[in-house]
Parts: C-alpha cells; structure tokens; sequence
C-alpha cells in the first residue's frame, strides 16, 4: 500500500482526513500524469486545455507551412 492510502487509512479511523470527492479527484489526477495543466493570467492552476485555445477568430489566416517556406 503506497503512503499515500496509509495515511487516508489512517485518517479515516481518527474520523479525518479528505473529502471522498476530493480523494478521488486526486487519485485521479495521480493515475493521469500527461493531463494538462495551465496558468491562467488571474495566476489560478487550470486543469485541463486552455480555454483561449478554443476560441478560434473567424478571421483567422490559415496558410500551410510549405507554402510559407517557398515564399522566403
């Protein structure tokens, strides 16, 4: 049993220790280690794509890389 579960083990007898939710939320985030995380410019830690990178500008100019290339 790593440490981690020792000590929820051991919490959880002195009635302490994490949230379930909050327990499984980090079990889960510890069996992913190629989620992503980013800083938002508030300075918060965002699980998950950065939402900017959603939002594509409907104006956006599009060109393929080997068409930039032949052009210098």
């Amino acid at each position: 049993m790593c440490s981690f579960h020792q000590f929820s083990a051991l919490a959880a007898t002195r009635g302490e220790g994490l949230h379930p939710k909050l327990r499984a939320l980090l079990e889960r985030a510890a069996a992913s280690p190629f989620s992503e995380v980013s800083l938002r410019h508030d300075g918060l830690v965002q699980a998950g794509p950065d939402p900017d990178m959603e939002i594509v500008p409907s104006r956006a100019k599009v060109v393929p890389l080997s068409r930039q290339l032949a052009n210098r």
